[in-house]
């Protein structure tokens, strides 16, 4: 009698011990399950001019890697092109809001900071990003929320992920390819770097801003491989591209490079052309085809003047 009672109890025990470790089980693998199913949202924030040539590639390729959103500032001259005569399906989707800044000279900063303010409750993650960068994740990460859903970037508010640069030094007029097919190697890993900035911080992001790849600040940053890094620098040396870079398209072509000099930094508020004119000549040797587009881009007759 006193064996069986022995018995029965140890089952009862063992059974608990079963049952416990399966509820367990269960509560675990449905939480994973739930965590998984919570979609980290993202949108890019980017301001332009005369960027028509590239928008449509440029759109594509955020979408195809899961961003939620684009904010466009329109940085174009009043009469001049307007993004909606090339991507206007993507505005009446909805992927694409533009913001109109046309006309105004110096407003990167402006656009960032409005950006932020405005979006960064409704998204975890806010990227800042020129049209000239393409963001490219490596390993088995096939959209930004895999990248970002990591744990290595728990506690980081701010990733800076380094630039590559792919440059066509050779080129001297545009070819209506895309990118990747018109200048399909690297040339270079870059020290520079831009943010993709957590969303519903405290203040805003740019509040402090130095310079346009990322805040004074003092948010937690961190390289695409989780590590803490300069929370002011729009450096990262040496660069990190382990799991994430940017491709920067920094020279497209002699006429392309051309264009981005007449249009200006989006961040000043004037520019002496002439200067930026005889720097672009300390890279480029002059020749007829190359004083040709000069003259006709710039409108200088005595453009071979310029030493």
């Amino acid at each position: 009698m006193t064996e069986k009672f022995y018995y029965k109890k140890l089952f009862k025990f063992l059974n608990l011990i079963i049952n416990f470790i399966i509820i367990k089980y269960c509560y675990f693998k449905f939480i994973k399950i739930k965590i998984k199913k919570k979609k980290i949202k993202i949108c890019l924030c980017v301001i332009g001019k005369k960027e028509n040539r590239y928008i449509k590639e440029f759109v594509n390729h955020y979408k195809k890697l899961g961003y939620n959103k684009i904010f466009i500032y329109d940085n174009n001259q009043i009469n001049d092109e307007k993004f909606e005569d090339i991507i206007q399906d993507e505005v009446d989707k909805g992927f694409v809001s533009i913001i109109n800044y046309r006309g105004l000279k110096g407003k990167q900063f402006s656009s960032y900071r409005d950006c932020y303010k405005k979006n960064n409750k409704k998204f975890d993650w806010l990227s800042f990003f020129d049209f000239d960068e393409f963001l490219e994740l490596r390993a088995s990460y096939k959209k930004i929320q895999d990248f970002l859903g990591e744990r290595r970037f728990k506690k980081c508010q701010n990733i800076k992920i380094n630039w590559i640069y792919y440059n066509n030094k050779n080129g001297l007029y545009y070819e209506n390819k895309p990118l990747e097919k018109r200048i399909p190697k690297r040339t270079k890993l870059g020290r520079c770097i831009k943010s993709t900035v957590r969303g519903n911080l405290s203040v805003n992001y740019w509040s402090k801003m130095g310079n346009p790849h990322t805040s004074f600040n003092k948010f937690i940053s961190c390289s695409s491989s989780g590590k803490i890094i300069n929370y002011s620098s729009p450096f990262n040396i040496p660069p990190d591209v382990k799991y994430a870079y940017l491709k920067h398209y920094y020279i497209k072509s002699f006429e392309e490079q051309c264009i981005k000099i007449q249009r200006g930094y989006a961040d000043r508020h004037n520019e002496n052309i002439t200067l930026r004119i005889k720097n672009f000549f300390n890279l480029n040797k002059k020749n007829k085809n190359k004083l040709k587009i000069m003259k006709k881009i710039f409108n200088i007759s005595s453009i071979d003047k310029i030493k």
